[in-house]
C-alpha cells in the first residue's frame, strides 16, 4: 500500500477486532491513527472479547488515538455520513493518509475528497498476498456469521483474486 499512515473508521476496526486481526493494519501501514470519535464509537458497546482486543491493540501501540482536528481542511458536505466517517475522512485529509472505510457512501465521499480508500476485504487480501494472514475465506465467513456486512460481489472478486 502506498500511504505510510492509515486512518480507520469504526466499522473496519470492529470487524478486525471480531476476528482478532487488529495487528494487520499496523503491519501493512506502520502507523494507524484512530480519530477519538471513532474510538468512542468502537468502545460504545462491544462484546468483552472485542473490547479486550481493541484495548490490547492500543496498549501495544498498534493503534494511536488522535484528537479531532481543530478545523478540518475542508468540511464534508454530505450530512448522511456518520460522525466517525466524517472524522476519519477529515483526519486522513489532514495527515495525507489512506482511509479504511467499508460503508459505500463514505467510501465515495473519501474518494471524492481525493483520498486513497481501502476496505476490510482489501486489507485482508493484501495481508494474504504478503503472507501476513492465512486463507481469507474463513475470515470472511466468520465476519458474516458475526453480522458484519460484506458485499457478495466484492468478496467473490477478492476470493477469486486469491484463488480461494
Amino acid at each position: 500500500m502506498s500511504a505510510a499512515l492509515l486512518v480507520p473508521d469504526s466499522g473496519p476496526l470492529i470487524a478486525l477486532a471480531r476476528v482478532a486481526l487488529l495487528d494487520l493494519p499496523a503491519l501493512l501501514y506502520g502507523q494507524v491513527l484512530v480519530p477519538a470519535v471513532v474510538w468512542d464509537e468502537v468502545l460504545r458497546r462491544p462484546p468483552e472479547q472485542e473490547r479486550v482486543c481493541l484495548q490490547a491493540a492500543l496498549a501495544a501501540g498498534k493503534l494511536k488515538i488522535e484528537p479531532e482536528p481543530r478545523s478540518p481542511a475542508q468540511p464534508l458536505q454530505d450530512a448522511r455520513l456518520g460522525a466517525g466517517e466524517r472524522a476519519a475522512i477529515a483526519l486522513a485529509r489532514l495527515r495525507n493518509a489512506q482511509v479504511l472505510i467499508d460503508e459505500r457512501r463514505a467510501r465515495r465521499a473519501a474518494a471524492d475528497a481525493g483520498l486513497l480508500v481501502v476496505g476490510t476485504v482489501g486489507l485482508l487480501v493484501r495481508g494474504r498476498q504478503l503472507g501476513l494472514v492465512g486463507p481469507v475465506r474463513p475470515i470472511i465467513d466468520a465476519l458474516r456469521r458475526s453480522g458484519y456486512h460484506l458485499g457478495d460481489a466484492l468478496t467473490a472478486r477478492a476470493l477469486c483474486e486469491l484463488g480461494e
